[in-house]
């Protein structure tokens, strides 16, 4: 069988990560994923769960809404697979340390709450960070899921 990425149905805003796939001819499809946003249909032991900022992956972590989030996190880690979070917020954040001096300003949880909290999912369930501007999302999707290697 040949590789194919899954890409969750719903994953929002994601047309040029698929106008990626489509110039560079990666094979997708779109279906439901219970945990992450992006998958080989050939290593359904990684997941790719992408984040648009920080400001999402705060949403997600750190506000009322987190439990759901956090339920995915444990899933993952239940079923054995491997959880990469992939957030495109560029810039100098390369690393978990560096999200101490982050300021959302539709939030008032510091930067060093989510990284805490960054930390605390990395530790406990072995979820993985990656940093990486827009320009690279599609590129960076292919390497974590193995397709470069």
């Amino acid at each position: 069988m040949v590789d194919i990425i899954i890409c969750d149905t719903r994953e929002q805003k994601n047309q040029r990560i698929l106008q990626y796939f489509e110039m560079h001819k990666i094979p997708y499809i779109e279906q439901k994923l219970e945990t992450g946003d992006y998958m080989d249909s050939e290593k359904m032991d990684i997941t790719i769960d992408r984040k648009q900022n920080l400001g999402e992956l705060l949403h997600n972590m750190c506000s009322h809404d987190k439990i759901r989030f956090w339920d995915e996190i444990r899933r993952a880690h239940e079923t054995g697979i491997r959880f990469i979070i992939l957030c495109e917020h560029g810039g100098n954040y390369r690393e978990i340390k560096d999200v101490a001096g982050y300021r959302d300003k539709h939030s008032k949880v510091p930067g060093r709450h989510l990284m805490n909290q960054m930390y605390r999912a990395q530790i406990a369930y072995g979820v993985e960070f990656v940093f990486c501007d827009k320009r690279s999302t599609g590129r960076r999707i292919l390497e974590l899921l193995g397709w470069f290697a």
